[in-house]
């Protein structure tokens, strides 16, 4: 992105923090993998298949491009490095067309990565930020930041405070009823959380006129079943993926018209059982 472009630039190049919607993601356990990796020397294999995932769910992102700019300035900055991922969307009135831009952009980019074995932690804010190719800076940062890091603990993309109380803004437009858009945009988790309810703005994008995207479902439902095989000897892990199970198998129960139980995970069979030491036959 050149500085001219950059909305985080005045016109005569002074660089500025601006009230915007900050999303930041990170890949869960990507560390491990990239260790692995190197363990059975496929450094190359792994970065070819990191790099296709980032390629494919960055052109997500990207769509926004086409989205009203502030005058010659681009709609949004993101700044890349590896597993990290920060995105600004500065703010022109009261974030809800924002909002609604990074929920379902993020939406693909979530799925994306998922259906490529990459799954997705983060947190979106509102507030001041400043984004660049070098820099990132200000306070909708530290919050994104400290939501990811401590608030959204699962495979799952959270509101902070300061989002929730945008949202909660936005929803009384509409009468704070389930006609709302963010109704579908988002789910409140057992914890209270808000979260990105990725699978609508992507599963079932048109389902009226293309029917639902049963291939992304579905390949959404090897990829979880496969970390949870993978990971059944490690409980703190195991549950990560079973939230991603549970969340899969409640969005499927949403839509009976369109999924069955042959579309849901059977979270049963890859539960982690005890065994005795000793088995009944002495070995």
């Amino acid at each position: 992105m050149t500085e001219s472009r950059n909305p985080y630039h005045r016109d005569d190049g002074q660089r500025v923090v601006r009230r915007s919607v900050v999303a930041i993601m990170d890949i869960l356990g990507f560390a491990e993998m990239a260790k692995q990796a190197q363990k059975h020397d496929q450094e190359d294999e792994f970065l070819t298949r990191l790099y296709a995932a980032l390629e494919q769910g960055r052109k997500w992102l990207e769509l926004d491009k086409a989205l009203p700019k502030f005058g010659e300035k681009d709609f949004y900055v993101l700044k890349a490095f590896t597993d990290n991922i920060v995105i600004g969307w500065p703010v022109r009135d009261d974030a809800e067309s924002e909002l609604g831009s990074a929920f379902s952009a993020l939406a693909w980019f979530q799925l994306e990565m998922v259906n490529a074995g990459f799954f997705v932690r983060g947190a979106i804010s509102v507030g001041n930020i400043y984004v660049d190719d070098i820099a990132v800076f200000g306070g909708a940062l530290i919050e994104a930041h400290e939501g990811e890091a401590i608030l959204a603990k699962d495979p799952r993309i959270i509101l902070t405070a300061s989002a929730a109380e945008a949202t909660q803004l936005h929803l009384g437009y509409y009468g704070g009823g389930a006609h709302a858009p963010q109704n579908r945009d988002l789910f409140r988790d057992a914890d209270g959380q808000l979260f990105l309810n990725y699978l609508d703005d992507t599963v079932l994008i048109a389902p009226d006129e293309a029917g639902p995207g049963y291939d992304m479902l579905d390949s959404h439902k090897q990829r979880v079943t496969e970390r949870l095989t993978e990971h059944r000897s490690n409980p703190a892990i195991w549950n990560k993926y079973a939230w991603v199970a549970r969340y899969h198998n409640y969005f499927c129960d949403l839509w009976p018209q369109y999924f069955d139980k042959n579309h849901k995970i059977d979270v049963r069979a890859f539960e982690m059982m005890p065994s005795q030491i000793v088995d009944a036959t002495g070995r």
